[in-house]
């Protein structure tokens, strides 16, 4: 039976934004991450999933956790054929999610609010104001949607549990919930000293490497080089070489791939991290590993299992970042 992995990178974080450099270390979701991961369950809306996995990073499980709750949403509104009622919030907060959380991007507030909503973040009211009543709730508001975790503790599990996401009937259909595991064979590579310093301090350590400064471009067909001299000149002596990263890469395709199969196969979402991805296009898909030559927050990469072969099928995909549909 074929399996297909619709893999993704977590959504922003805290450390993305400050360039800090994030393997095994950890930082929370931005209010944009928080945006990008609802948009991430939107697009996939239309697919149905027999599983999903996620590495064991909170920003990991966070994605995933947004990310299932925005697709359930998204497919109750397209088997009503109706667009989900807008919610009613408190005024002050909703203005300041505007001015402060989402850099003045309605549809990105529209998300986030909805988002925090649902969780009781957020209190009705009436109405939503004109950005003229905007007030101090602001760095509260981004405080709070920073802040916010999902209640997604039994990912701790490494087997497949029956893990509800909040099964609905949706107009006679029984929306089964998806199960889910946490998996450390997902995690981002692990860049020992470097953990959490200046993305600076990797640039100077990869320009030890090369002699200069090259474009990513060219570090994306040079990854095996790369991760063996991190873990050559790795003061914490924990840094993995590249065979590791290798070996986690194909041990869980092959894992979770054969036991999906038994299972009937279907398509598994997946959330990881950036170079856990790239490693698995410079494995599988080496002529195609120069674009993008990034791979986006919250971008889906497309893969086929079938009995062992593995197909790379899209990259770094993000059109479902795109408006907001409906």
């Amino acid at each position: 039976m074929t399996v297909t992995f619709y893999i993704t990178r977590h959504g922003e974080t805290q450390f993305n934004v400050e360039n800090r450099v994030q393997g095994w270390c950890d930082s929370p979701l931005t209010a944009k991450g928080i945006y990008d991961a609802y948009k991430l369950g939107q697009g996939l809306a239309g697919v149905d999933f027999v599983g999903a996995c996620t590495s064991d990073a909170g920003r990991a499980k966070d994605t995933l956790a947004i990310a299932l709750e925005a697709r359930l949403n998204e497919r109750e509104r397209l088997y009503h054929g109706l667009p989900i009622p807008k919610e009613q919030v408190r005024a002050e907060e909703a203005s300041a999610l505007l001015e402060a959380g989402m850099l003045g991007h309605e549809e990105h507030a529209e998300a986030v609010i909805g988002l925090l909503r649902s969780r009781g973040c957020l209190a009705p009211r009436s109405s939503v104001p004109d950005s003229g009543e905007m007030g101090s709730a602001a760095a509260r508001l981004l405080a709070a949607a920073e802040a916010w975790r999902p209640p997604i503790d039994e990912l701790s599990r490494i087997e497949y549990p029956a893990f509800d996401v909040g099964a609905r009937a949706l107009d006679g259909h029984a929306e089964r919930p998806i199960p889910v595991r946490c998996d450390e064979s997902l995690r981002e590579w692990c860049f020992g000293d470097l953990e959490g310093e200046s993305s600076r301090r990797l640039r100077n350590r990869l320009f030890d490497l090369f002699g200069d400064d090259i474009p990513r471009e060219d570090q994306n067909e040079r990854l095996d080089e790369i991760a063996d001299y991190l873990h050559a000149t790795d003061a914490a002596g924990r840094a993995e070489d590249f065979a590791a990263i290798a070996a986690r890469v194909r041990g869980f395709l092959e894992e979770c791939g054969r036991s999906v199969d038994r299972r009937g196969g279907g398509n598994v979402l997946v959330v990881t991290h950036a170079m856990f991805i790239r490693a698995l296009v410079f494995l599988f898909a080496r002529d195609r590993v120069r674009t993008p030559a990034k791979i986006a927050n919250a971008s889906v990469t497309k893969v086929r299992w079938d009995d062992g072969a593995v197909t790379v099928e899209a990259i770094g995909d993000v059109t479902h970042l795109g408006s907001r549909r409906g």
